[in-house]
């Protein structure tokens, strides 16, 4: 697999991600098409960046669950502050299951 070439990590760090995600989901019909080489990289680099971090912090609170109850001298509002923290975290981690192996076409149907 070839690696990056210079000019085109140089274009990914001129860009403003929160921008071109901000653009693509306002228009995806007219702003995802126009996407240069540069922006699907970087789009592409930092999705395989954010399922990392999601599958590590799946894997933590899957594994904090196995440890409750946690230390029985913790008081009842840290555990219950704990408990509710896993809850959050569970609910944003909700998109990853079942992790997606194939790409869908808008109806349905498997690439």
């Amino acid at each position: 697999m070839a690696a990056a070439s210079e000019a085109l990590l140089a274009a990914v760090a001129k860009l403003d991600m929160i921008d071109l995600c901000g653009r693509i989901v306002s228009n995806p019909e007219r702003n995802a098409p126009r996407a240069s080489v540069a922006e699907i990289y970087a789009l592409a680099k930092a999705t395989e960046g954010l399922w990392a971090v999601a599958l590590e912090a799946n894997f933590l609170v899957n594994a904090l669950e196995m440890l409750m109850p946690w230390d029985q001298q913790a008081d009842a509002d840290t555990q219950e502050l704990i408990a509710t923290q896993m809850a959050v975290v569970r609910d944003l981690l909700a998109f990853m299951h079942p992790i997606p192996t194939k790409q869908e076409n808008t109806d349905g149907s498997s690439n």
